[in-house]
């Protein structure tokens, strides 16, 4: 249980007990993490005596790093179980024909309402264990299209909502003109849409001036799609991004249907076009690389953008599967997202990229045959792509352990929780990944700060009074059908 209160001062000394602690060496059983300024500065013994400081014992739980999720579009969690049911009077249901549905949803949320929807989604990550976000955010401006006063009104408000759930978010802000390649934008995406890439750089830009120096808030660039903006402005984002070393975001290669539009417009897929207009480098993540050419694999082992992974989604549109075995074996950094959030579960994201595998394959255990690091376990391979890759994508370098000098962002597992029974040190680390429920996370602390305890937030009730009445709302505007 928690001694004292929460609420950690910057400078002040946090002594945070656990029962197992995942760091340099593996397992360390009965520890203490030692916590300043939002940074580890010891794990185990303090090195120093301290004459002041406050101890938090979090219990019987395995303390293990928070989670990244890579991609995130937070408005969409409004939509969970809208679109699940067949219409009788269509003979097609795929990706497309739930974008309608999305599109519709996009244009009836209020600024509030996607405050609200914000909290909400980033609620949900932070009890799941998630303490970054990297909003993929496209929805800038008011219903009619019309710019709000000030044309970063919904990144502000978005950025905000993290702030107030109390996780760490890198917003790209999405570039977004065309609606396909060589087409003018759709009505029903007014809200997305800028005039020119100049705009778009400026309100990019006055989006950095604003937040780029708040503790736990970043910014990156995301140029939707090519289907979405045309080489002029990917050439401008690329230049303007390289100028200030902040990463870039890209949706590549996540239908069929898009590729087969590359492939008339420019003969080449989506990867092969963003690499001929801008040249790939590790500041890139490109989002779903489903069906990725043997062409676009070389260019990505060769060139090392992060790939981010959104198996729940891409399992709930009918997207298709990751080419994992192709990546791990090229050692392609993997970031994972959980997209349209049908579920937030960073460790369900996880295990898919495995279990999806061992569909492809009829076989088992089939990432660790193709690891060049030759690690023989599932969860190994599979560890590093919630934190490591995750953090990459987002422009910052974690270890994937609790050690000194990583940031304080760390989650509490219940050792008592069904889905750990049997757990030894030995295969803590896979029961966690390969078959853990997410109510197993008790605790949630980023940057020093439990903002999670026992299950429930710090400021639940505050929190989420918005994001109530918004999901109540609308679940009162639903018809029975």
């Amino acid at each position: 249980m928690v001694v004292e209160s929460k609420h950690a001062g910057d400078d002040e000394l946090l002594e945070y007990r656990a029962r197992r602690v995942w760091g340099a060496k593996g397992w360390t059983d009965r520890s203490s993490v030692w916590v300043k300024g939002g940074e580890v500065v010891a794990v185990g013994a303090l090195p120093e005596r301290a004459s002041r400081y406050r101890t938090i014992d979090l219990g019987e739980v395995a303390l293990v790093p928070g989670q990244v999720n890579a991609h995130s579009h937070a408005f969409q969690r409004v939509m969970r179980g809208l679109s699940e049911r067949r219409d009788p009077a269509r003979s097609d249901d795929d990706f497309w024909t739930w974008r309608e549905a999305m599109y519709g949803v996009a244009l009836s949320l209020s600024a509030e309402e996607v405050e609200a929807a914000a909290r909400l989604a980033f609620w949900e990550m932070a009890r799941a264990g998630i303490t970054h976000v990297g909003e993929f955010h496209y929805v800038h401006h008011r219903p009619d299209g019309a710019p709000y006063e000030d044309p970063n009104e919904l990144a502000h408000r978005v950025i905000a909502a993290a702030q107030a759930v109390g996780i760490r978010i890198t917003l790209l802000r999405v570039a977004y003109h065309s609606g396909d390649i060589g087409k003018v934008a759709q009505p029903r995406q007014r809200r997305f849409i800028e005039p020119d890439v100049a705009t778009y750089l400026r309100r990019l830009a006055a989006l950095e001036e604003r937040w780029g120096k708040t503790p736990g808030v970043s910014l990156g660039s995301a140029p939707h799609s090519i289907r979405a903006v045309d080489r002029s402005w990917v050439e401008a984002i690329a230049e303007f991004c390289s100028e200030r070393q902040m990463v870039i975001h890209s949706h590549v290669c996540e239908q069929p249907a898009e590729i087969a539009a590359s492939q008339r417009a420019y003969g080449m897929g989506p990867v092969e076009v963003l690499h001929e207009w801008a040249g790939l480098n590790p500041r890139w993540t490109l989002v779903h690389g489903t069906h990725m050419s043997e062409r676009e694999l070389a260019i990505v082992a060769e060139t090392r953008p992060t790939i981010c992974a959104c198996p729940t989604t891409e399992r709930n549109l009918g997207d298709g599967f990751l080419p994992a075995r192709e990546l791990v074996s090229a050692g392609v950094p993997i970031a994972l997202g959980s997209d349209s959030h049908t579920v937030i579960d960073p460790w369900e994201e996880m295990r898919l990229v495995e279990y999806h595998e061992r569909l492809r394959a009829q076989a088992r255990n089939v990432l660790p045959a193709c690891d060049p690091q030759g690690r023989i376990e599932s969860a190994a391979v599979l560890w590093e792509m919630g934190s490591v890759g995750g953090a990459r994508a987002l422009g910052r370098s974690v270890s994937g352990r609790v050690e000194v000098g990583q940031p304080a962002d760390f989650v509490a597992l219940d050792l008592q929780s069904p889905s750990l029974w049997g757990a030894s040190a030995s295969t803590l680390l896979d029961h966690i990944v390969l078959s853990m429920s997410a109510s197993a996370v008790r605790h949630t602390v980023v940057a020093g700060r439990l903002i999670i305890e026992d299950r429930r937030h710090v400021h639940e009730d505050a929190l989420l009074a918005g994001a109530r009445e918004l999901m109540a709302k609308r679940a009162a505007d639903v018809s029975p059908r």
